[in-house]
């Protein structure tokens, strides 16, 4: 086993005399080392912006969540002590876990606990998202990278980290150590990241310009659809759902619907999207109406509850109404589309007549 002792000097450039720093007490380190990270996520990695701090998951509450500058999203498992197999362990489980969500649980979790603890508001995450031009798709959020973050690290954490870079998980080991000199604190930082982690990444690094981000995008939809079978009746659904809108975001075997114009709403939020198609599994679409589409058809969609399979539940991004608090999705197979097409198709038209008298 080697050891290594690091240290931090001073020094006086005319006189050339030196001063090392006393290295700052392990518990004034861990006092200032999130918040000063929160201000400062560059600190973390260069270009990251954090989307989330102590955010709840299903065993724990993690510590941050970030995107980092390639449009990857990253855990951030921070610990005010030594890096353990035990840190390992818990990171990778929050990392999985945001793995298994559905897209809509993961944008709706990010958003609903966005805005507070030092974490910049975010209204609808894939817009928020499509806003960064070197990232490609939100496709690239997924899988997770995982970022521990301590005073130090022990033997058994930097194997298992090792080895877990080998078989292919983005993982990486991040120290902090604290010096003083007078009332100032500086705080040194030392990135450990395995060579088969930084090829990975350098093997999936995303094209950066806009026409590359949609060509991918784009690619990646038809691929799914003629690989799933689905291009026909797909192809009628979006043709339909686009007559009086414009397919404004694609993303993860989806496209978002824009209007031309805005709505104002009472709340004074603007809202642009108004419905949504995508891909659920081979054979499956899901068509959503978003609610500032169904405060404009209010009593049409309650009466179309009976007959097409509506759902309700609450948005993951797009903004709601003063009287309108829940989106309407409906999932169909090929057979359900056939039978609900028509009445998709009025209900679209509507909707678009509506909305194009209430923004002239």
């Amino acid at each position: 086993m080697t050891t290594s002792s690091f240290g931090i000097w001073e020094v006086d450039e005319t006189s050339k005399a030196s001063n090392r720093l006393l290295e700052a007490a392990r518990a004034s380190t861990e006092q200032i080392l999130e918040d000063v990270i929160v201000g400062n996520p560059a600190m973390l990695m260069p270009g990251l912006e954090l989307v989330g701090r102590q955010l709840p998951t299903a065993t724990g509450s993690l510590d941050l969540l970030g995107v980092d500058s390639e449009g990857h999203l990253v855990v951030f498992e921070l610990k005010r002590e030594q890096l353990t197999r035990r840190a390992v362990a818990q990171a990778i489980d929050y990392a999985s876990w945001l793995d298994s969500l559905h897209e809509s649980e993961l944008f709706g979790i990010i958003v609903s606990n966005s805005g507070q603890r030092g974490i910049d508001r975010i209204q609808d995450f894939e817009e928020w998202y499509d806003e960064h031009d070197n990232w490609v798709s939100i496709e690239t959020l997924r899988p997770v990278r995982t970022v521990l973050v301590g005073l130090g690290v022990d033997d058994a954490a930097h194997r298992m980290a090792d080895w877990l870079a080998t078989k292919g998980v983005a993982i990486d080991l991040l120290t902090f150590r604290g010096f003083r000199c007078g009332d100032h604190m500086f705080l040194a930082r030392q990135l450990e990241s395995s060579e088969e982690a930084q090829k990975e990444r350098s093997r999936s690094r995303a094209p950066t310009s806009r026409a590359e981000k949609n060509e991918t995008r784009s690619n990646a939809i038809e691929t799914k659809v003629d690989e799933f079978g689905m291009r026909d009746w797909w192809s009628d659904a979006v043709s339909m759902l686009e007559r009086e809108s414009k397919p404004s975001y694609r993303a993860n075997s989806a496209i978002t619907f824009y209007k031309r114009r805005p709505r104002t709403l009472s709340t004074g939020q603007k809202a642009a999207g108004s419905h949504k198609i995508e891909i659920v599994k081979q054979g499956v679409i899901r068509i959503v109406f978003y609610p500032a589409a169904v405060e404009l058809c209010e009593d049409e969609f309650e009466d179309l509850k009976g007959v097409i399979p509506f759902g309700v539940e609450p948005p993951p991004n797009a903004p709601v109404t003063e009287n309108v608090s829940e989106q309407y999705f409906c999932r169909l197979d090929e057979s359900g589309w056939q039978e609900h097409k028509d009445k998709i198709a009025t209900l679209v038209r509507e909707v678009d007549a509506r909305w194009r008298k209430d923004t002239e």
